[in-house]
């Protein structure tokens, strides 16, 4: 099973695919690389060597410190790529793996090749907060069992109906969460990170060729995140999901991939 080292971290993360260019992926708060799903993995498998990484105290990593910033988990990721032997790689982030690639474009440039951050915002305060219905979720305590917890995570951050619609999927995702449950001070290290960081006039900094997809129904970070990050980084695409919420990889896995592949294989 493969590991990198980072500062105070073991990271997992697993490597599959057939191309010569490497193809990193990052997942959001409490997370789990084991989540992106099959549908959206094998497209991009197809073309590109794709590495899915465990951030810092999630799933099969590790972590001895209580507390980390966004630098921190940037840093995590370059130990990755240092682990596969990639001196450059297109990475892709979702949710607060948008975050954490944003800020390994801006401390590593020299590291990627192109960004795609998906679900996610600049931070700070000129960023959109979420919706009543997404911040609801943060309070709910430990009387509510895990399984329930994630059903209600996912009825709200994905697009209305999704859920009533692909209960199958839904329940699958819910029991992966339950079976590898995320740590509770790991989810509050994230969030704590995620507060605290602030990339909003820095960003104007970034200059890899950049893709910004977002889902035109994203409860918890609302659409205008997309269109204010795109707006602020010179010569992004941006990539709207009609009907798509939170999570485009588990919603329109195919529009998606599509869109990906065609930016990346632009040039």
């Amino acid at each position: 099973m493969p590991y990198a080292s980072a500062d105070g971290a073991k990271l997992h993360y697993e490597v599959s695919g057939e191309g010569s260019d490497t193809l990193l992926l990052i997942m959001g708060l409490g997370g789990h690389a084991s989540e992106w799903g099959e549908a959206f993995l094998a497209p991009l498998r197809q073309r590109f060597r794709v590495v899915c990484m465990d951030n810092r105290g999630i799933g099969r990593s590790e972590t001895e410190h209580a507390s980390w910033s966004m630098r921190d988990m940037a840093n995590d990721a370059c130990a990755v790529l240092d682990a596969v032997g990639a001196v450059k790689a297109h990475v892709l982030g979702i949710s607060m793996g948008g975050m954490i690639t944003q800020t390994l474009g801006l401390e590593h440039p020299e590291r990627v090749r192109r960004l795609i951050l998906m679900s996610t915002s600049f931070g700070g305060a000129e960023s959109v907060g979420p919706e009543p219905a997404a911040i609801a979720l943060f309070a709910l305590g430990p009387l509510v069992p895990l399984a329930e917890q994630r059903r209600q995570t996912l009825r709200t951050i994905t697009a209305p109906g999704f859920a009533e619609q692909n209960p199958e999927l839904v329940e699958r995702l819910v029991q992966d969460r339950v079976a590898t449950p995320t740590k509770g001070r790991v989810f509050k290290a994230q969030l704590e990170a995620i507060l605290q960081s602030d990339r909003s006039q820095r960003v104007t900094q970034l200059h890899a060729p950049t893709l910004v997809i977002h889902g035109t129904h994203d409860s918890l970070i609302p659409v205008d995140n997309g269109k204010l990050l795109a707006a602020r980084i010179a010569g992004a695409e941006l990539l709207l999901l009609p009907h798509c919420g939170h999570m485009p990889h588990v919603e329109q896995p195919v529009q998606l991939t599509q869109g990906i592949l065609r930016f990346l294989l632009a040039g």
